[in-house]
């Protein structure tokens, strides 16, 4: 039987300050960028833009950054290969010899 996987991700949100400025992307985008860059080496798989509508209405976007730190990237992988290893499909085998067929009509 094969073993679940568990993970366990990193992340953080990040949006501009509340003002004038908060619906500015590309402002945001640099921001989220200086913040992947102080992490470290880092592995993100994944960043996900949301956006909130004041009580003013007015547009407050936002970045969800999932990421994972390489050492521990690293180590999840190598983990899971210690784990597989030497683990057999649990799948019915395929018959080697198939079972004898009638003789069709045209025999």
């Amino acid at each position: 039987m094969t073993k679940p996987i568990q993970y366990q991700m990193h992340h953080f949100s990040q949006s501009n300050p509340r003002g004038p400025e908060q619906d500015d992307v590309p402002a945001l985008l640099r921001r989220v960028a200086a913040s992947i860059e102080k992490l470290g080496e880092v592995q993100v798989y994944d960043l996900i833009m949301h956006n909130e509508i004041t009580e003013e209405g007015l547009d407050w976007p936002s970045v969800t950054v999932y990421f994972d730190y390489a050492h521990e990237a690293e180590e999840m992988d190598e983990h899971a290969d210690a784990d597989t290893a030497g683990e057999v499909d649990e799948e019915e085998p395929e018959p080697s010899d198939p079972a004898p067929r009638s003789p069709g009509p045209h025999s």
